[in-house]
């Protein structure tokens, strides 16, 4: 197993340039991310219903302005789109600081929400042009761990910054906000001079085939083979893990006695943790196994960690927090593990001209799922005790392995295993025209694997 400096070493300068760019965004994302319900309704001490009419404002804006900025990315090229998505994501987060009124709050929303969406698209689309598949595999897993390790480094920052005894509550918020918006700045600044040949070459190549190209829209994206099916798991994989995690877990752990607030705490610090240690442990691995057995087993370490949720709600004391750890670990794994990969898996489906609206519909697949995670959350878990909702999730759970089962048959070991050495540029160059000579993925499908 490489260890994590020399996978490091191993990626072109452009795809550590990304990396660094996430690792100063999540920084300051982190800074400001548990705060915004304080900060508004204790700081600003505005009503109740505006923190959670600013956070739906902001997600609803962010799935509009996600598709937009995926339909930009097809037409431009990322040297202007790029600057553009983080200055629009920084100007709004920094609008927060200035967030003194109901007006102001839903304003500084709408321009983060469609800023903030377009800044997870744009960094995937840079790093689907490595110069390898192991390269854009690796990419993407590198991509997790650091913004996980990042966010939770901001976040511990931003606690020690608003718990100071220096200002006030608002001017300390303020400072937090506009740090923020500050990184977003910098990120478009290092994108636009640190990348330059690679972000024109590819904007050229694109205009050069702009003329024989017809126009790309989302429906083609949707009816592309195997596409529309991996977005649609992706959206449960997002509910069952992420959408419960913030919801469902502390929900059904917390309205037995089963954990304190101790424990949430507790479980939240797990995640982050696990979840870039499996990354920096197994990300190598994960490039040498066939990405269907991945998802599958995703999928059923979900299960078995939602299992362990479930028991662990009915005892207290040690045993409940022993068995809730368990099952926070076994998420975080399943986390770890299943998006880089399925990030990839749509990249490398995706045609070069539809490339930006894929990775859209991605951030639309995971926010979809996300949002529904609560709403799921807050129908099932008076049901029963909670069971309900844990019947659910298992039962989602055993529907991700089954896609994975099914896509393993279909998928072909080409695109389910990719060669280390394949080339993504010399992908993208090849002509649409020239397809039909390459091995059917599908009827490719009856070559074995070892995994």
């Amino acid at each position: 197993m490489a260890s994590p400096l020399a996978t490091l070493r191993e990626f072109s300068p452009r795809t550590r340039v990304v990396l660094s760019v996430n690792a100063l965004n999540s920084f300051g994302g982190g800074l400001v991310l548990p705060f915004l319900w304080i900060y508004l309704s204790e700081v600003r001490g505005l009503p109740a219903w505006v923190p959670a009419v600013t956070l739906a404002v902001q997600a609803a804006t962010a799935v509009v302005g996600g598709l937009l900025w995926g339909s930009l990315l097809d037409r431009f090229p990322p040297r202007t789109t790029v600057p553009v998505v983080m200055a629009v994501a920084g100007v709004g987060t920094a609008l927060y600081a200035q967030a003194t009124g109901v007006y102001t709050a839903l304003a500084a929303a709408l321009v983060y929400g469609f800023g903030i969406s377009g800044v997870g698209t744009v960094l995937r689309y840079l790093y689907a042009g490595a110069a390898s598949a192991r390269e854009r595999g690796l990419a993407y897993s590198a991509d997790y761990a650091v913004f996980n390790a990042m966010t939770g480094l901001g976040v511990l920052v931003g606690g020690l910054v608003a718990s100071m005894d220096v200002g006030s509550r608002a001017v300390r918020f303020t400072v937090l906000y506009l740090a923020d918006g500050a990184t977003f700045l910098l990120a478009g600044t290092a994108l636009f001079w640190l990348l330059p040949k690679v972000v024109e070459a590819a904007g050229k190549r694109a205009a050069e085939s702009a003329a024989g190209k017809r126009r790309a829209g989302y429906r083609e994206v949707l009816t592309q083979r195997h596409i529309g099916l991996l977005l649609a798991a992706l959206a449960v994989c997002s509910l069952v893990s992420y959408g419960q995690f913030r919801s469902g877990l502390p929900g059904y752990l917390t309205q037995g006695g089963a954990l304190g607030p101790e424990g949430i705490s507790g479980a939240f610090a797990v995640n982050i943790l696990v979840a870039v240690g499996a990354q920096v442990l197994l990300a190598d691995r994960i490039q040498r196994i066939r990405r269907s057995t991945v998802f599958a087993v995703s999928g059923a370490v979900w299960a078995v960690a939602w299992a362990l949720v479930l028991a662990a709600g009915l005892r207290d004391g040690g045993s409940a927090l022993v068995l809730a750890m368990a099952g926070v670990v076994l998420l975080s794994v399943g986390e770890a593990l299943v998006f880089p990969v399925v990030t990839s898996l749509l990249n490398d489906l995706a045609a070069e001209h539809i490339r930006g609206r894929v990775n859209a519909l991605l951030s639309v697949a995971v926010s979809t799922g996300s949002v529904a995670g609560p709403a799921l959350a807050g129908a099932l878990l008076p049901w029963a005790d909670g069971l309900g909702l844990m019947a659910a999730l298992l039962a989602g759970c055993l529907a991700v392995v089954a896609v994975a089962v099914r896509l393993r048959t279909v998928l072909g070991l080409r695109v389910d295993l990719p060669a280390p050495e394949e080339k993504a540029a010399e992908e993208a160059d090849v002509p649409a025209a020239a397809a039909p000579s390459a091995p059917d993925p599908v009827a490719a499908g009856s070559a074995t694997a070892s995994v």
